[in-house]
């Protein structure tokens, strides 16, 4: 877990320096200076030229980092690989256009023909919006090709730093009333131009920017190299949908408020599963090395390991969140009170994500890859009946429970065919005694009351999770990484625990 253990510690980092910023900018300053319809729009553009990024890169992402150990060379040509993607990502962007074109009254209307009001949806927005899918693609390809090379840090700054930072500079010029609204939502676009730009000039600087005629590919190499593109791509199609298919139905059923108050909530439960990114950027090109060399005990190490680790972290963070919730709500205000429990499932859906590890990842580079497709297929078929379902009965919350329930039963489908095929598991004694500590001081928060000022109640309930958790989970040993990166720490001033 070495090189993984640094990568995603550095990884984690930055994603929670993102997180902070997020939440800066998220939680207390956008919902301050904007109505609930002006976030509901910026939020529905970012997440349908995300959408569209992601599935027009024709699956390219998941080619670069099952092929890459198979076609590297020290020469950093490793047979034209690069240049097959950025190929793949021109073709891609041509099919985007059209395809974005056809379509956009889906994203962009509610479901009786409604817009958004106040805003002018002229050329230049429909233009920026094509530009923003185009770049964003090319960010994603070039990304996935650095990642190969075991450097995931770019990406997780572009991601959480910069993507996080300058929206809140947008805002602050918005406020003091420089730009109006529309220009608002064009800096939003602008700023995807940016990562794109400092990847290519790292990955030159890296001098792995090596282009070469592709090939030369075996007949198998070329048929293995379609397939996965094209699971690759069902993947994107589905994952894609499955990760935006709440605010799409929600835009289209209730409206942009309804998305606005919906994505204020959803960050807050968004942060349970931070800490996942890092270990998982860090973690696949080392899955897809030990699987080519048929080591499935190293991938068991990283899936436990990696288990342990989440569990106890995330754990942490999904305490100090809900705890935490009634200090949220006050600072929101009222008309946000409805989300609430938003917070509760969407955190409740990250954590049984994380604490099923790479579950996913490990199957993405065995030859049973494609029973990734099928979960998908699974869960976005379960995605759009619950939500239609619990929409109608329960609003904003009602996408959240669908996101819970399909999120549960996906990752036990994926951990029981990883046990079966494979006899892994990211589960031991360990993941018993982090679920009961956390179990414990979850019905304590519960227990404690409330007080009136939000900033005292957020000191109060913070500092109990902290000294109850964390003593907790290291006097029990739940995970031998936390306990030895706690042990660094603790040697440093002078305390000595043979834990």
């Amino acid at each position: 877990m070495g090189i993984i253990r640094k990568q995603s510690t550095y990884a984690t980092i930055i994603l929670y320096i993102g997180i902070v910023v997020g939440f800066v900018g998220t939680a207390l300053i956008r919902p301050k200076i904007l109505t609930e319809g002006e976030i509901g729009l910026i939020q529905i553009m970012l997440n349908t030229t995300a959408l569209f990024a992601g599935v027009f890169t024709l699956g390219a992402n998941l080619m670069t980092l099952k092929m890459f150990p198979r076609f590297q060379t020290e020469d950093h040509t490793n047979r034209g690989l690069l240049s097959l993607i950025l190929l793949m990502g021109l073709f891609g962007a041509l099919l985007a256009i059209p395809a974005f074109y056809f379509s956009e009254f889906f994203f962009f209307s509610t479901k009786d023909g409604e817009r958004f009001e106040g805003f002018d949806y002229n050329v230049g927005f429909y233009i920026g919006i094509i530009l923003v899918i185009v770049s964003r693609l090319f960010q994603f390809m070039l990304d996935a090709y650095l990642r190969a090379y075991h450097n995931n840090v770019l990406g997780v700054f572009s991601e959480s730093i910069i993507l996080r930072v300058l929206p809140i500079f947008g805002l602050l010029l918005y406020y003091l009333g420089l730009i109006d609204f529309q220009f608002l939502v064009y800096f939003n676009m602008g700023i995807f131009l940016i990562p794109v730009l400092l990847t290519f000039l790292f990955l030159n600087r890296l001098k792995v920017l090596v282009l070469k005629n592709p090939g030369p590919f075996s007949r198998e190499e070329k048929h293995e190299m379609k397939g996965v593109a094209i699971v690759g791509l069902f993947e994107i199609i589905s994952a894609g949908i499955i990760l935006y298919i709440d605010t799409m139905m929600l835009q289209w059923m209730l409206g942009e408020e309804a998305v606005g108050i919906y994505t204020t909530m959803f960050f807050f439960g968004l942060v349970i599963g931070i800490p996942a990114r890092g270990l998982i950027r860090a973690s696949i090109v080392i899955i897809s090395e030990s699987y080519a060399k048929q080591d499935f005990n190293k991938i068991q190490s990283i899936y436990k390991k990696g288990s342990e680790v989440l569990l106890v972290v995330s754990g942490y963070v999904f305490l100090m969140v809900w705890g935490n919730r009634y200090s949220i709500v006050e600072y929101l205000g009222p008309i946000f009170k409805p989300g609430t429990y938003v917070i509760l499932f969407i955190a409740l859906a990250q954590f049984f994500d994380v604490v099923t590890s790479v579950n996913y990842h490990i199957i993405a580079v065995s030859k049973y890859y494609k029973f990734n497709v099928l979960i998908s297929v699974f869960q976005l078929a379960l995605l759009i009946g619950t939500n239609f379902i619990f929409i109608n009965l329960y609003g904003i919350v009602g996408a959240a429970i669908g996101s819970a329930i399909s999120m549960l039963l996906m990752n036990l489908i994926r951990f029981l065919f990883l046990k079966v095929k494979y006899n892994l598991t990211p589960f031991s004694s360990n993941t018993i005694r982090a679920l009961v500590i956390f179990g414990l001081v979850f019905l304590v928060m519960e227990l404690l009351p409330n007080y009136e000022n939000m900033f005292a109640n957020l000191f109060w309930k913070g500092t109990i999770i902290t000294l109850l958790f964390i003593p907790l989970v290291y006097l029990f040993r739940c995970s031998r990484d936390i306990n030895d990166v706690m042990n660094k720490y603790l040697h440093k001033i002078g305390v000595r625990f043979n834990r």
